[in-house]
């Protein structure tokens, strides 16, 4: 039903009497879920607010590169999630605050509300209930499924944009070498990032349409964050 559900478990869709009674997790120590990755998706959407904060890199993907939020140098260990779960950043991805919901997509159908089938509230936790007795959606529920509809329209667009990119030949592999306090030293290999050097030497009409297409905003953004990759290297 969808191609990158990282953090995800048994994805289904979400049913008013299936899911009558279930409590969403709202505090702010729900991010447990993502401690074991170094990596989180992102949509461009996001890169200018989240930049300041948080590394944008690409990862050479399937059918075309995908944007990724690198949130830890040592893989399979996310450095902005604490042990008891919260957020350490000053930015939470989209596609964290999401969940546990995403929209599921089958050939032929319009896109449904899905829901991880594996989430559940942890004992001694307060949620809030996403539908009334009745079945009817609760303020909880409403704003979780508006940021999943935002999120989805976003990663569409982020599509068009990347594979602007790849046309005019913008992406270049990257290494990213990092020196520990300890004297540990280590690199990640196989990222992507936008080459300055073949942005300045684009033709007039080529820029023009990174304009045209509101493009230039989110790549000067990744440009930017990646002077954010020392501030994850002190945290992981």
């Amino acid at each position: 039903m969808a191609d990158n559900v990282i953090f995800y478990g048994n994805i289904i869709p979400l049913d008013r009497d299936t899911h009558r009674d279930l409590l969403f997790d709202v505090s702010d120590d729900r991010f447990g879920f993502a401690a074991g990755s170094h990596i989180v998706p992102a949509v461009f959407d996001e890169f200018v607010a989240a930049a300041p904060h948080l590394p944008v890199v690409f990862l050479p993907g399937v059918n075309a590169p995908v944007a990724v939020f690198l949130v830890g140098l040592r893989a399979g260990k996310n450095a902005l999630v604490s042990g008891d779960g919260r957020w350490l950043g000053n930015y939470v991805p989209a596609y964290l605050r999401r969940y546990p919901l995403m929209f599921g997509e089958m050939e032929g159908r319009d896109p449904i509300t899905c829901i991880d089938s594996t989430f559940s509230l942890p004992v001694g936790k307060f949620g809030e209930r996403i539908f009334t007795s009745e079945g009817t959606e609760l303020p909880a529920l409403v704003e979780r499924m508006t940021l999943m509809n935002e999120f989805f329209l976003a990663a569409k667009r982020g599509e068009a944009a990347v594979a602007t990119l790849v046309q005019l030949d913008l992406l270049r592999p990257v290494t990213i070498d990092a020196k520990f306090e300890s004297g540990e030293t280590l690199a990640l290999h196989g990222m992507l990032t936008v080459d300055a050097g073949r942005l300045n030497a684009l033709s007039g009409d080529d820029f023009l349409r990174l304009r045209n297409e509101g493009l230039l905003p989110a790549i000067y953004a990744h440009m930017m964050s990646l002077t954010a990759i020392d501030n994850i290297r002190k945290l992981s």
